[in-house]
């Protein structure tokens, strides 16, 4: 433990901290020598210690104080690490005017890679304060306008080959409303390898890990509950850092609604990351086609392919023409694992581990005959697929 960082522990554990103590908190980090200023933080929990420094009615605004010369008197003394925590802890719960300032100063004081850095750890946040909520729902409209703006211009300045991985969760992730192949809330065999290889990408050198969001259109809830159940549902998967983009009751009513919150949830993010073509994973049975048909003919060279899970038996015919329009339907994710192949998303060696995961979870899956003989076929034409592009 840092000496400074216990000294703010002992003015700040306490019921209340009054505003002699906070100021003395203000004191201690202010003196910090720079190159001790993000090991004193580290040791703290920042959203504790923004929490008991307040903006007082009737004496100093101690918060603004505190944030002013972290965030703009000692800025340049403090890692990326240190002021993504920082700028995160600011839009948890309301985020009034000051802060939002802070924030929209700090981004814009960031240019080329260590700007994407910085957003890249905002948005890969345990709860629902990532970077979308934070532009997007936090942040007043003529500040948002200046950040996107300054996205846009940083997509220039340090474009990179970075592959934003967009995935649907009820009947892509897991089996929960049209597919009849697998028991109801089975994961699909296959689906997190092929995640993990789409966000390692297809060069030798993987990545940098955080490119995966799944887009869904239920509800937010109340300071982002569902998003949170969501996040939490999928912990144990083993998935890469990630995070969720929900949607409104509203957007559960019918299928065009459901389509236009994913396509708002997906241009969200292309704002977000101009700087990255992006892929789609969704399935046929919520509009998800559409849904990639219509972001694809928007840009399509930012958004490079939708993966589309048949779980409504499409024809042949009909999965000739949703290929017209970028989107590409497959039976299993060893089929997925074959379209990412031949668009050059992943290399051949990650696509054999789809193959094999999909493989060994098939054969561990309690089923019926007719589902077994189903997905056995499906998966036989996929492997060869897959070989075929090896």
């Amino acid at each position: 433990m840092h000496p400074r960082a216990q000294q703010i522990i002992d003015l700040t554990d306490g019921w209340r901290t009054d505003a002699e103590a906070e100021a003395q908190v203000i004191e201690i980090l202010r003196s910090a020598p720079p190159e001790e200023l993000d090991d004193v933080l580290a040791d703290l929990d920042v959203d504790d210690l923004i929490g008991d420094v307040d903006n007082h009615v009737w004496g100093p605004d101690n918060r603004t104080q505190l944030m002013t010369l972290l965030l703009r008197e000692r800025r340049d003394a403090l890692s990326l690490e240190s002021l993504a925590v920082l700028l995160a802890a600011l839009h948890v719960g309301p985020t009034p005017r000051t802060h939002q300032e802070l924030i929209t100063e700090v981004l814009l004081s960031r240019t080329g890679t260590a700007f994407h850095d910085l957003k890249y750890r905002l948005n890969s946040t345990r709860d629902h304060h990532d970077l979308e909520h934070l532009v997007f729902e936090e942040i007043d409209e003529d500040l948002r306008e200046t950040l996107l703006e300054h996205f846009a211009e940083q997509a220039h300045v340090d474009p990179n080959s970075d592959l934003r991985v967009l995935c649907d969760i009820d009947d892509t992730v897991k089996c929960a409303i049209h597919d009849d192949r697998y028991p109801r809330g089975t994961i699909y065999p296959g689906v997190v390898e092929l995640l993990q290889a789409l966000d390692d990408g297809a060069a030798e050198k993987p990545n940098r890990a955080g490119d995966l969001t799944f887009v869904t259109a239920r509800p937010g809830g109340p300071r982002g509950l569902v998003e949170r159940y969501t996040r939490n549902d999928l912990s144990t998967l083993g998935l890469p850092p990630h995070s969720v983009m929900g949607g409104s009751i509203l957007n559960l009513h019918t299928k065009a609604r459901m389509a236009d919150r994913k396509i708002l949830n997906m241009d969200r993010d292309r704002q977000l990351f101009p700087e990255c073509r992006m892929v789609f994973i969704g399935d046929s049975g919520q509009a998800d086609a559409q849904v990639g048909a219509e972001m694809h003919r928007r840009d399509p060279d930012h958004i490079v392919a939708t993966l589309l899970h048949n779980v409504t038996d499409l024809t042949r015919e009909a999965r000739a023409e949703l290929a017209q329009d970028g989107v590409h339907a497959f039976d299993t994710y060893a089929g997925a694992a074959a379209h990412a192949l031949r668009l050059g998303l992943i290399r051949a060696e990650q696509a054999q581990t789809v193959v094999e995961a999909t493989r060994k979870g098939i054969a561990e899956l309690e089923l019926d005959a007719a589902q077994r003989e189903r997905l056995e076929r499906d998966l036989a034409a996929d492997v060869e697929a897959v070989a075929a592009l090896s």
